[in-house]
């Protein structure tokens, strides 16, 4: 089988990128800074005003390549059991992501989440077990499968906030589907190894690393 398209070409990294971040080094724009990079003539040990959390968060993902689980590219879905996942002891305060209930998908976001302590929660929507770029071409996430994940989760009565954030990749369902549930709905990135830059200083490093 083919390895699964993880899209980390899709990773954006200018919106997540400040001039006081390489201007210092002098370097004059942030595409100079990325180059040098992912050229291997910069190392970000050797970039001082970086926070540890952006430094953090960009190395995972310029190295995400080599981190992520190799996965395949499945001609069938493969479900895995949808519903709501706590993540890091989450509170009433915590971030929701919600993603689709494939077995792949999952493996990936794991992988993601466990470079962090924060908490999160992580609401698996029933799309047959399509991966998310499937179950938007096959139509499977849906804003009324969202809704039905919401109650069933009874996710209103965790949390004290009505946020919810989605794939970048089900960014055209994001008006149905807050007209549909009532919550407010946040893009989030197409690449999961984007997640640590799209969360940024929320994305606490575990210790020791």
């Amino acid at each position: 089988m083919p390895p699964a398209n993880l899209y980390l070409s899709q990773i954006q990294w200018l919106p997540y990128l400040d001039p006081e971040d390489y201007q210092a080094l002098g370097l004059p724009n942030a595409e100079s800074f990325l180059a040098q990079l992912n050229n291997g003539t910069l190392n970000l040990e050797d970039c001082p005003d970086l926070s540890p959390q952006k430094r953090y968060a960009l190395k995972l993902a310029l190295t995400a390549g080599d981190w992520l689980p190799p996965v395949e590219s499945m001609p069938l879905p493969q479900p895995t059991t949808p519903g709501l996942f706590e993540i890091n002891t989450p509170d009433s305060e915590t971030p929701v992501l919600v993603s689709s209930n494939s077995e792949l998908t999952l493996t990936v976001l794991t992988a993601v989440l466990a470079t962090t302590v924060s908490p999160f929660y992580l609401l698996l929507i029933d799309c047959r077990g399509d991966t998310v770029d499937m179950a938007m071409i096959y139509e499977t996430f849906t804003p009324v499968r969202v809704a039905r994940g919401l109650q069933e989760a009874d996710l209103a009565t965790r949390i004290n906030h009505r946020q919810l954030i989605i794939p970048g990749l089900c960014a055209p369902v994001k008006e149905a589907l807050r007209a549909q549930t009532g919550w407010q709905i946040q893009v989030g990135p197409i690449c999961a190894a984007e997640l640590p830059l799209f969360f940024g200083e929320r994305w606490l490093v575990p210790l020791g690393l």
